[in-house]
C-alpha cells in the first residue's frame, strides 16, 4: 500500500498518548516520513485536525508546543487532496445514507473518488466503508513499517 486515505483520528493519535491505536499511528506517521505511504485526505483534513487540536489546547488536554508539532509534521510529508467540487453533495449523501458525522463521510467520498484504503480507528465509518465495497484497513492492523 502507497497511498491512503488518513482519517483525522489517525493523525490525532500523534499528540494524544493516551489514545487506543496509537501504536498504528505512530506505524503511518513513519510511513508518511520516509515517503512509503502517501496519504490522500478531503480539502477539509488540515483544517479538521487544527480544530480538534485548538479545542484540546482550550480544554487543557495537550500544550499548544504539541499541537505546533503535530501541524509541523503534516506540512512536511505529502497529502494530496482531492478536487472539491461537488464533494459536498456525495459526501452529505454518504452521511445521511450510513449515519455519520458529515466530516467522517469526507473521508469516504474520498476513498470512493480515489480508490485509496481508507484507514481509521473509528468502527461506525470503517463499517460504512465496508458497506459501500469501499478498501479499509482499521488502524490497529497497521503494521509497522519494514526496518
Amino acid at each position: 500500500m502507497n497511498e491512503a486515505v488518513l482519517d483525522a483520528s489517525v493523525v490525532l493519535r500523534w499528540a494524544f498518548a493516551d489514545e487506543a491505536d496509537r501504536e498504528g499511528a505512530l506505524h503511518v506517521a513513519a510511513r508518511l516520513a520516509d515517503g512509503t505511504l502517501r496519504a490522500v485526505a478531503p480539502p477539509t483534513f488540515l483544517a479538521e485536525v487544527a480544530g480538534v487540536l485548538v479545542r484540546a489546547i482550550g480544554a487543557g488536554r495537550l500544550p499548544r508546543d504539541a499541537a505546533d508539532a503535530v501541524m509541523a509534521e503534516l506540512v512536511k510529508v505529502a497529502i494530496d487532496e482531492v478536487e472539491p467540487h461537488g464533494f459536498a453533495v456525495a459526501a452529505m449523501k454518504h452521511a445521511l445514507g450510513h449515519g455519520l458525522h458529515i466530516q467522517d463521510a469526507t473521508y469516504l467520498e474520498t476513498a470512493r473518488r480515489t480508490g485509496a484504503p481508507l484507514i481509521t480507528a473509528d468502527r461506525v465509518q470503517l463499517q460504512a466503508a465496508t458497506d459501500m465495497g469501499l478498501a479499509t484497513l482499521a488502524l490497529s492492523e497497521v503494521p509497522a513499517p519494514a526496518a
